[in-house]
């Protein structure tokens, strides 16, 4: 009977704590007292703390604490896994939603990082990138395709500064749109060769191209156009030998200090050749012209030379009959004498 009494006892007992009984965690001071509480803490020399627990509540704060990891926080977005805080100040966290925060420099595969985000990659046969970003899915709208963003880098001072998309890439503008086919958009001038470029695209160096389009306006047609003024030769021969250069055309010192311009001097140029074309024809209309005046005066020559001859021949017959006895000279239409007879 005392046998059963007791075992109903401790039953009882059992199953009252059972009901009652709370989970305890140990404190761990810097003593190495152990302490009932709901944490297991770790304390520092400095007033540090450490702990790994439950937080049921919102005002359970260490004010030195420099590491905790927090489960089972009903606080929403609160809900940290872990957290470091130094002075109550919190130095990073990161939160069962997947967001995090770091308020120092990060490293990776770096123990001492010298910026905000710095990214070492040792020399790895098998480990060939050091950062990739990718993108899976469709884009869902053409909203949401223009405006994601791979890369976003702005400034106060200067606004967009570099932005990466799914398409492009913008530089001091928006990438393109998500149906363009353009790749790039600069704004501002870009150096190639150079750390002061003074034009969209300055290039210290070579380039090589299989074809380069430049847009010019008012191209030198007009030069063939009635009422365009032709400068005469003599004109042109005064102003060369003024200036040691043609009229309108850059001289070599203006060359020397501001570059050639590509599109200006081809127009420049283009217009020299239609002057020089019209030259041309003026005096191909002279030469024609003289050319048709000496094969006139050769047809002369040649029919005054058959008149010649006819005449020495009547002369000669005259001569052989002693009709003359005084000098007769002989004139051609122009009244040069051609010939002479007694």
């Amino acid at each position: 009977m005392k046998l059963k009494f007791l075992f109903l006892l401790t039953a009882s007992l059992l199953a009252s704590g059972a009901v009652t009984a709370q989970t305890k965690t140990l404190t761990v001071d810097v003593n190495d007292v152990l302490n009932s509480n709901t944490k297991i803490v770790a304390q520092t020399t400095v007033g540090q703390s450490f702990f790994v627990g439950h937080q049921l509540g919102t005002g359970y704060y260490y004010s030195g604490g420099i590491f905790r990891a927090i489960t089972d926080n009903n606080n929403n977005a609160a809900n940290y896994y872990f957290d470091g805080i130094a002075n109550g100040i919190t130095n990073f966290s990161v939160r069962a939603d997947g967001q995090g925060y770091f308020a120092g420099a990060i490293g990776v595969g770096v123990t001492s990082p010298g910026a905000r985000l710095h990214i070492f990659n040792q020399y790895d046969v098998n480990q060939t990138t050091a950062l990739k970003m990718f993108y899976q899915g469709t884009w869902g709208t053409p909203a949401y395709a223009s405006n994601f963003r791979f890369i976003d880098l702005s400034s106060t001072e200067n606004g967009k500064v570099l932005q990466v998309n799914g398409t492009g890439v913008g530089i001091g503008y928006d990438a393109p749109a998500w149906s363009s086919p353009d790749k790039l958009y600069i704004s501002g001038n870009v150096g190639i060769g150079t750390n002061t470029p003074r034009e969209a695209l300055s290039v210290n160096g070579n380039i090589r191209a299989k074809q380069i389009k430049v847009e010019i306006v008012n191209w030198p047609d007009y030069v063939f156009k009635p009422g365009h003024h032709l400068p005469s030769l003599t004109e042109v021969q005064a102003y060369i030998d003024q200036n040691q250069h043609l009229p309108e055309i850059p001289s070599e010192q203006e060359i020397a200090k501001d570059g050639l311009n590509l599109g200006e001097m081809n127009k420049l140029l283009l217009k020299k050749i239609e002057e020089l074309t019209l030259y041309l024809i003026d005096k191909e209309k002279i030469i024609t012209e003289q050319q048709r005046k000496l094969a006139d005066q050769e047809k002369i020559n040649e029919l005054s030379g058959e008149r010649l001859k006819r005449i020495e021949k009547s002369l000669s017959a005259l001569a052989g009959c002693g009709c003359f006895d005084s000098i007769v000279e002989y004139k051609d239409k122009e009244g040069h004498v051609i010939a002479k007879k007694n």
